[in-house]
């Protein structure tokens, strides 16, 4: 070859390296845009699956998401029904209280009734009953009395204006086999404990 087309094919060396160097420069220049590319994707789909598994964790906590494979017609989710327990719950406790509380007056107004009498009065009550009531037969009870105390039937006989009498009629009676019978006491028609008798009265004992 002679000295020009040495020059010639030099030239054309150097202009495909060149050429070369450049694609090169070009190929690394997009991969690494596209690395850059591929880590922001990496780092969204990152922040992504990270913000989708807090909103199912929320989700699960709150209870609006149920995997017990239920649907929505089919049951209601958790906490939903634990609140419409509770809320059943109060309404009964609720009712409940009022019922108490009716009762209670109930009771309340049955220990005031006036019976039409003055000063002391004892009897004999030789039972008392929630469920026993014998009102339809009042005419034919003879000395048996019928009262309601508490809500209790209650039966008592006898009716004396002396302490001492009383108790001599209750010794008897416990004689005839009411063992558990025992003296009330009333006052201008209202009961009241034997410890509030005044002491002449108790000193008849």
């Amino acid at each position: 070859m002679t000295t020009q087309e040495l020059e010639f094919e030099s030239k054309k060396d150097k202009m495909r390296l060149k050429a070369v160097d450049k694609e090169v420069r070009r190929l690394r220049n997009i991969n690494r845009k596209q690395s850059a590319k591929l880590t922001k994707l990496r780092k969204a789909l990152l922040f992504q699956a990270f913000f989708f598994i807090s909103l199912l964790l929320v989700l699960l906590v709150k209870g609006m998401i149920n995997f017990s494979g239920n649907t929505q017609e089919d049951g209601i989710n958790p906490l939903t029904e634990q609140y419409n327990q509770l809320l059943a719950q109060q309404r009964i406790q609720s009712a409940t209280l009022n019922l108490y509380r009716d009762s209670l007056s109930n009771i309340k107004n049955e220990n005031l009734v006036e019976r039409g009498e003055s000063g002391y009065k004892y009897r004999i009550q030789i039972g008392a009953f929630k469920e026993i009531d014998l009102t339809e037969f009042a005419d034919n009870l003879g000395t048996i009395n019928q009262e309601t105390y508490d809500s209790i039937y209650q039966y008592t006989l006898g009716k004396f204006d002396e302490y001492e009498k009383a108790l001599e009629f209750w010794s008897n009676i416990k004689n005839m086999g009411f063992a558990d019978s025992f003296i009330v006491a009333t006052k201008d028609g209202r009961r009241v404990p034997l410890h509030h008798l005044p002491a002449e009265n108790k000193d008849e004992k």
